[in-house]
């Protein structure tokens, strides 16, 4: 068995809130690392080797952790905090890596997601980089897709950037990330409003959000002529890999506070039969957009979810809604399905405007633009 060298005195400041402590590792910590490494959801989204063995973790502690205090290249701790059973446990990592400009790494044990550990950690690291680490930015990057990490930084306080194509490296490949920033004088509260779906009945079909198992009906609708005859952006051939993009240009601008997109679904069997969006939220106002799998044509379910989205819009934040005092809606003056869709969901028409909708097969098209309001 491989030991670990004799402690010596540690750089390594204790931070703690009453509820998380940050602190040194330790050899107590290499098998509860282990535990963490193996979870597929976290090696999911690091480098850690695969398969991860002891030994692995033994250089983790006595290597990499080390040298990072000792140079000040990554100021990482271990995270503790009280298990269920009452005791004192390692939860997970948090790394401050670089000094002037440095970027944030973090990752938990199983046992210990979903208790609001490492917003608690974040906040004691991020004000000790500032204060005491000599940091004036930190940055935050995360594959695309990492949901939990980007909540994390958004619940933190980071300022959200663009998505970077293949700005990371993991396991030989280059992937796709998501950005963000925090500054000494922001606060740790979310900067913007993460909009939720939540799941709104009807008769004919339930609005409910996006599932991965969703991801074979979302490309057999895109895959549809009718579909994409209207829909001069969808990639051809379409497959899952741009389903699942989709996906998270949906979550994206839901963190964003400019879009709620829903996945209409069979009030039966859930199958999803298309997705609504209330996008460009802002001002009060937003637009609303959609399509169908062929399964949900001729039944009503698309207008009945219209109705839906117009009566969640229109309802008051305080009572669960999204406040606002107008609904757009544009549909090509050809498009006959979707323009009975905007005047059977109540939107009235107030125009034309020529030749705005491109078409799959590269034509212009006018376009009608319809609105709907509160009733009062």
């Amino acid at each position: 068995m491989t030991l670990l060298p004799p402690p010596k005195p540690s750089p390594v400041p204790v931070l703690t809130d009453g509820v998380v402590t940050l602190r040194d590792h330790t050899e107590r910590d290499v098998d509860e690392i282990v535990v963490m490494c193996r979870d597929a959801e976290f090696a999911r989204w690091t480098s850690v080797p695969v398969p991860y063995e002891r030994e692995h973790a033994i250089g983790f502690v006595r290597d990499i952790v080390a040298s990072g205090w000792a140079d000040g290249s990554a100021r990482c701790w271990a995270i503790e905090a009280l298990a269920d059973d009452g005791q004192q446990r390692y939860a997970g990592n948090l790394a401050v890596r670089g000094a002037l400009v440095a970027d944030i790494g973090y990752g938990l044990s199983p046992w210990a997601r979903g208790r609001g550990l490492m917003l608690r950690a974040m906040a004691l690291a991020t004000r000790w980089a500032f204060d005491q680490g000599g940091v004036a930015v930190v940055h935050w990057r995360s594959h695309v897709g990492n949901v939990a990490s980007r909540r994390t930084a958004w619940a933190s306080g980071f300022t959200f950037g663009d998505t970077v194509p293949r700005l990371l490296e993991e396991r030989g490949e280059a992937v796709d990330a998501w950005t963000g920033w925090l500054l000494p004088d922001d606060e740790a509260t979310p900067r913007t409003t993460w909009l939720a779906a939540p799941v709104l009945e009807g008769d004919r079909v339930r609005l409910r959000p996006w599932r991965d198992d969703d991801v074979p009906r979302i490309v057999e609708a895109c895959s549809d002529d009718r579909t994409a005859r209207w829909l001069e952006f969808l990639p051809s051939p379409y497959a899952a890999a741009d389903a699942r993009s989709w996906l998270m240009r949906t979550v994206e601008q839901a963190s964003l506070g400019r879009a709620v997109n829903w996945a209409l679904a069979d009030p039966v069997s859930d199958l999803a039969l298309g997705s609504i969006t209330a996008m460009d939220i802002g001002g009060g106002e937003s637009e609303i957009g959609y399509w169908a799998h062929p399964d949900a044509r001729g039944r009503g379910a698309m207008s009945e979810a219209a109705r839906l989205v117009g009566r969640h819009a229109f309802t008051a934040q305080v009572d669960g809604g999204l406040g606002l005092r107008r609904l757009r809606l544009i549909a090509a003056v050809g498009n006959l399905a979707s323009r009975h869709v905007a005047t059977s969901s109540g939107f009235t028409e107030v125009g034309v405007e020529h030749a705005l909708i491109t078409r799959r097969d590269g034509a212009r098209e006018d376009a009608v633009r319809y609105e709907a309001l509160p009733v009062n």
